[in-house]
């Protein structure tokens, strides 16, 4: 029962956790016809999330978004839909850490709806 029990406050634990980022991290809040979803994670060398790491994207024409991590390290923000996900530079700053690389899951040259991310940054 006691194992139960810790097993539970864990898992509430986590859901709380994970809930902390709030409905702007969520698909649902989406607008219709704003363009490819720029999503991923900011972490640290050790895989640990960076909280509050801001996350620029750049077009190479046009103004830039800024976006921040949440306490999972998640960013979600969206660029135009005229703008080709190629042409969007993707970096992320924090004080006392430096970019170390930014990792593109999609597949350049694509059209996708959702381009995945994974900042990487080590502790100054």
């Amino acid at each position: 029962m006691l194992i139960r029990a810790i097993a539970l406050a864990i898992g509430v634990a986590a859901a709380t956790q994970a809930m902390a980022g709030g409905d702007d991290y969520d698909a649902a809040n989406d607008i219709k016809g704003s363009g490819p979803a720029y999503f991923g994670f900011v972490r640290d060398v050790r895989g640990s999330p960076v909280t509050d790491a801001q996350v620029v994207l750049q077009p190479k024409k046009g103004k830039p978004v800024a976006l921040k991590s949440n306490v999972l390290g998640l960013y979600r923000g969206h660029i135009s839909k005229d703008v080709m996900p190629d042409d969007v530079q993707i970096s992320c700053v924090k004080t006392g850490y430096k970019q170390i690389k930014v990792n593109r899951r999609t597949p350049p040259g694509g059209t996708a709806m959702f381009i995945e991310t994974e900042c990487t940054m080590q502790r100054l």
